[in-house]
């Protein structure tokens, strides 16, 4: 066996370096999840107001897209891409276990998003789709921001020993 043999073990003393961030490729998954949070978000308004005939966003008289609030709504789903990028960023920089951290946020977050819809005067029909859209939009930006950062950490493996042990 070649290498060093006190790799890995308690006396394996080097200098750790950070993970690196792949920015490019993170970002661009950034965007491709914004996409797919906002499709997400018109899906669930079309299955709710096409399929099943619950009025979310509108009267059911708007027809199947509903109104101006179905744009609006899908636009914020939209924005949760950026957010989470941005904040997976800001704790890989500054967190010892920033993926553990990001999941505890993203999903109070979602829990959050899921419920104040059931705190509203609304049927109760607008109520449940509302929170499962808001849920499923939540779920998919914190899962796809998570693997999209696992991707693109770019793992560099230690350098210069500060001891050499027993020699």
């Amino acid at each position: 066996m070649t290498g060093d043999p006190y790799s890995g073990s308690p006396h394996d003393i080097r200098r750790p370096r950070p993970p690196q961030l792949d920015e490019k490729r993170f970002r661009a998954a950034g965007l491709a999840t914004s996409i797919v949070a906002a499709l997400i978000a018109v899906v669930g308004i079309l299955v709710a107001r096409g399929i099943f005939g619950i009025p979310v966003f509108g009267p059911i008289s708007a027809g199947v897209w509903g109104g101006a609030a179905t744009i609006v709504y899908a636009l914020v789903a939209f924005i949760c891409g950026p957010l989470a990028t941005a904040l997976m960023v800001l704790l890989l920089r500054t967190t010892p276990s920033p993926i553990t951290y990001f999941g505890w946020i993203v999903g109070l977050v979602t829990a959050v998003a899921a419920v104040i819809p059931l705190t509203t005067g609304a049927d109760l029909s607008v109520k449940i789709a509302t929170a499962l859209i808001n849920a499923a939009v939540g779920i998919a930006v914190g899962a796809l921001t998570v693997s999209a950062a696992r991707r693109s950490i770019l793992y560099v493996p230690p350098t210069e020993d500060l001891q050499t042990p027993f020699g």
